[in-house]
């Protein structure tokens, strides 16, 4: 008789939680009407401290998360690596030196640094500044003429450069930007133009800064209307020179720029380097080479080094201004803290180690990158409350809160950092967004007025309404949890 009293406890409990969790979602009638209808739209909301899941909805849908899903890379990186970890870039002289000649070669080891000579990133080395050090250290080493190259070791990260499910349009730009051992300037350049006096005209390319060797432009850009905005594509892929430039740049500017990779940017460094010495007296014969093969410095004289900015700027970068050339490589830099190739697919694969680790159920988890730039990427919203909950534990948490953006945050750039401005928002929300055209991602921190600390993700596809609609519905939902609890 017992027996079956407990049968019918468990029956009836278990009716419960299954009407609970068939409930609808409270929040879902705002997102049902005009351009939201045949969306596909997740929420899910966790109390940080304790991980109890305390909305959801939809939570179990895969779904494309665009730029939120460089959380779960920084997250890991600052785990696995170290906030004050720095990348080093070493440089080394192999060959004999008679009577002031090297016969052989200077190298640049790269080590996937992604702070040298970025504009973006607190304290990063500044090229030229590091340019002088490693020359001073060729002529200490007595050597003012090289019978050979310079040449850049871009060996320690392996494999495809870039995924294959990346956009043919986005190849090219500043934020497809392949990730190198040896990076600089954030591998990136600045092409300029200078518009037609009417929409619809040519637009006329003046300039790229840096010079580029070898780059050269089938230009076919137009001219749009004024404050029509950048509306401008560089076509090209890796190590090729041959770009083709489409789209339209706004008219009513003297000159206006865009962002293009630099084709080969370990390449670039070893030419910028042999440029530096020819000019400041120790002179070059050979033209700069790069090195994709192992290399053993074992013979070789070290010269000297260049450490690059801590880990947590690189992350608070990463996030802030969701910078996809740093995620790429922090994905490879996770590959090799765990012993392995620095390849992306190993990068990948420790990265499902660790979010499994995490308690993320990885069962559905699709990755195709760590940008969040390939539309193969499949993510469910649980997936991110569950790891930011964990991570809300961490001892390096404070860096990587620090790496979200707030309302009117200086540090950020795009829509996200006018999100609840002049709201109870801008004390209680720290927050990371993603947007691909049909896709918005938002995920982060809430406190309540309680006081409580909520992990929140919501990711919305395949809609037509307005992004500054969808901003304000998710300012609306996220202003009802901080009274809610």
């Amino acid at each position: 008789m017992k027996k079956n009293h407990i049968s019918i406890l468990f029956s009836v409990l278990f009716f419960y939680v299954q009407a609970e969790a068939a409930a609808p979602c409270k929040f879902q009638e705002k997102v049902s009407g005009s351009g939201f209808k045949n969306a596909l739209w997740g929420l899910s909301v966790r109390d940080a401290g304790s991980g109890l899941s305390l909305v959801s909805c939809n939570n179990s849908k895969n779904l494309v998360p665009a730029s939120i899903l460089k959380l779960f890379v920084t997250g890991a990186a600052l785990d696995l690596l170290g906030p004050a970890t720095r990348f080093r870039t070493r440089v080394y002289l192999d060959g004999s030196v008679t009577k002031g000649v090297l016969n052989g070669m200077v190298y640049i080891r790269g080590g996937g640094d992604p702070s040298f000579g970025s504009s973006l990133i607190k304290g990063a080395p500044v090229a030229e500044v590091e340019f002088e050090k490693w020359a001073q250290a060729v002529k200490a080493a007595g050597v003012t003429q090289i019978n050979g190259s310079v040449v850049a070791d871009d060996s320690l990260f392996e494999g495809p450069s870039l995924p294959g499910s990346w956009a043919w349009e986005d190849i090219g730009n500043y934020y497809a930007a392949q990730p190198t051992a040896v990076a600089v300037n954030d591998n990136l350049y600045k092409l300029y133009f200078k518009p037609g006096a009417k929409a619809g005209e040519a637009a006329e390319v003046l300039r790229t800064d840096p010079k580029i060797p070898g780059l050269r432009f089938t230009n076919l850009m137009k001219t749009g209307p004024e404050g029509s905005g950048d509306n401008a594509y560089i076509f090209n892929f890796p190590d090729q020179y041959s770009a083709t430039l489409r789209g339209a740049i706004p008219k009513g500017q003297a000159e206006f720029a865009i962002k293009g990779s630099i084709p080969d940017p370990a390449l670039f460094t070893a030419q910028e380097f042999t440029d530096y010495l020819d000019a400041h007296g120790v002179k070059v014969s050979g033209k700069a080479l790069k090195l994709k093969d192992v290399k053993d410095y074992g013979a070789a004289r070290f010269l000297a080094e260049t450490d690059g900015a801590p880990l947590s700027d690189i992350v608070f970068v990463t996030n802030k201004r969701s910078f996809n050339l740093y995620a790429e490589m922090l994905l490879r830099h996770l590959a090799l803290a765990k012993g392995k190739s620095g390849t992306a697919d190993n990068g990948i694969s420790v990265l499902r180690e660790y979010m499994a680790g995490s308690g993320v159920d990885v069962s559905e988890l699709k990755l195709a990158d760590a940008s969040g730039l390939s539309r193969l990427n499949m993510v469910q919203v649980d997936d991110f409350t569950v790891f930011l909950s964990g991570i809300s534990k961490k001892r390096f948490f404070g860096s990587y809160l620090a790496s979200l953006v707030y309302p009117s945050d200086p540090d950020a750039t795009g829509h996200i950092n006018k999100m609840g401005v002049n709201t109870k928002l801008e004390k209680f929300l720290k927050i990371k967004s993603g947007s691909l055209n049909g896709v918005r991602g938002y995920a982060g921190y809430l406190t309540t007025k309680t006081g409580k600390l909520l992990s929140f993700t919501s990711i919305l596809n395949n809609y037509t309404a307005p992004a500054a609609d969808i901003d304000r519905l998710h300012e609306q939902i996220l202003l009802e949890l901080i009274e809610k609890y």
